[in-house]
Formats: C-alpha cells, structure tokens, sequence
C-alpha cells in the first residue's frame, strides 16, 4: 500500500489559512464613509439609550430631560492595529449643533468616542458623558479614545475648570489635553471663540504618527482653519485593541441640551472626505423637539 503523507495538505490548508486570514485583517483595517445626513441606510447603526434619526435626517443623541445618555456607533468594528501591532492613521469630521433648554444655558456635552464595546454598562450622565463612571474613571482596562465638546466645567474643576472646552480624553474625563474652544483665524495665532451651544459646529479629528490633531470651527467658516487648536502627542497603540467601535456619546444632568450629529465622514489610511454641507439636515432649531 503506498505511504500517504499529511505535511502537503497541512502545508497548503496553513497557507490557505494565512491567506484569509489576512485579506479579512486588510479588509477590516480599511474604512471609508461619508454620511451628509442619516435618513437613508445609516438607520443600521447601533443606537442605544435615548438617540434617535429625526424624519428630518438628523441623529438626535439626547433630548432635554434630565439625566438621559444617547449612544450612536457606527456597525461594524474597525481594526486600527496592523501585523506590526502600529497604529493606522485615521481621520474624521462632523457636523454637531447643542441645543440648551432654556435662556440659562444647558449641558453637558458631547464625545467622539473609540470603544472596544457599544454596550457602555454603568456609564453615568453628566460630567460622564455616558461613557465611564466613578468606579472605573482613569482605568487603563477602558481602552477608550475620546474628544469630548463640554459645554459645561470640566468633570474636575480643579483640573479642567473651563465650560465651553475641547479635551482629549484617554481611559479618563480627565483630559490629557483641553482648550477653550476656538478656532485660529487662516494661519495665525489669532483665535476666535465658538460657542458650542450657539449653532452649527464643524469638528475635525487627525491621528497619524503618534499626533492627534483637533479643529473646530463654527459652519459659517466652511473650509476647515488651517491651524489645529489641539496638538497632542499620544501613542494610542497603547489604548486601542484589535476590535474598536466608532461613535458619538452625549448625555444631560441637571443642566440640559438637545445634542444632535447632522453629518459625519470618517476614514482610516487617509483623510476623510469633506461633508456636503449644503445636503445636511435642517438647523434642530427648526426641528420639533
């Protein structure tokens, strides 16, 4: 009877292997979109607590009660991590606008957020943002990336004491990084302030090299300042696994705000396409509440 050896066939089915394996790996290290409004396929999105897509194509994060959290992430994982265990460079930009509830002004704000999970177990409202609590602020084990838009004093005022502020958020509402939030005028070191609950504000979010970059400016400055506002060095190799989500997190307490996402475009491995500002959603102002 003739010898039959299994090494080819172990061989070849490792090679297959491989070769799957990394073409799924390639496949998931690559996104590209561009959403100018949300009424048409984006109802897939994950959304969880009080978020909604408004008839008009606006995603509603929060109402104005009290004490509420919305959630709105994007379906599908992302891999930012490569074979080497680097980090992918990524780009994002959206459209938000803050509505408070009354004449006294509202809160608390919004985040972009990377997570490793879209079910934010025990996260608490206010200075939270629906995404951490006390228990587990500042745990390394988060793995969450954040660029919070506070309308509100920073969750420690003896930190972070500015309302109305930008910050970059790692593992932590305290912020690694935070700026009053403006805007550099062309490429000068004028700056101009944004309020964040006074209409439509373009935000602009850049990771490449260890660097990330954070630019705001209100809608009415459509082309994106020159100049970041923030300019932080961090190694988010070190914060993010091999499965991520992407999304927004807002959340109220005491102090309210309808907080809504009219337009978002994100990108890994490049720069993400410019939003049609002309298509987004009607102003919240005009929208029923």
């Amino acid at each position: 009877m003739a010898s039959f050896s299994l090494a080819p066939c172990l061989l070849f089915l490792l090679f297959f292997f491989f070769i799957v394996n990394g073409a799924a790996q390639s496949q998931s290290s690559s996104l590209d979109f561009v959403y100018n409004g949300f009424n048409r396929t984006e109802t897939n999105f994950i959304l969880k607590g009080a978020t909604i897509i408004k008839p008009s194509g606006a995603l509603k994060l929060t109402n104005r009660s009290r004490d509420v959290i919305g959630h709105a992430f994007y379906p599908d994982p992302i891999n930012l991590l490569n074979s080497s265990n680097n980090i992918s460079s990524f780009s994002t930009s959206f459209v938000f606008s803050i509505i408070p509830s009354g004449s006294d002004g509202g809160g608390y704000g919004l985040a972009f957020l990377l997570s490793p999970s879209t079910d934010l177990q025990g996260a608490d409202s206010g200075h939270y943002l629906g995404i951490l609590n006390s228990t587990n602020d500042g745990d390394e084990s988060n793995h969450i990336f954040a660029v919070e838009f506070d309308t509100v004093n920073g969750h420690n005022e003896g930190k972070s004491s500015e309302g109305n502020h930008v910050g970059i958020n790692i593992n932590s509402m305290d912020s690694v990084a935070t700026e009053p939030a403006s805007y550099y005028v062309n490429d000068t070191d004028k700056k101009e302030e944004v309020n964040l609950d006074s209409g439509h504000i373009q935000a602009w979010i850049d990771y490449a090299d260890g660097v990330v970059n954070v630019t705001i400016a209100p809608l009415s400055i459509p082309d994106k300042p020159m100049k970041p506002l923030m300019s932080k060095g961090i190694e988010l190799s070190r914060v993010v696994t091999n499965s991520m989500y992407v999304g927004f997190s807002a959340s109220t307490g005491e102090e309210r705000s309808s907080h809504y996402i009219l337009g978002w475009s994100f990108c890994i491995n490049g720069t993400a396409r410019p939003l049609n500002l002309s298509m987004l959603p009607a102003p919240p102002i005009f929208l029923r509440f």
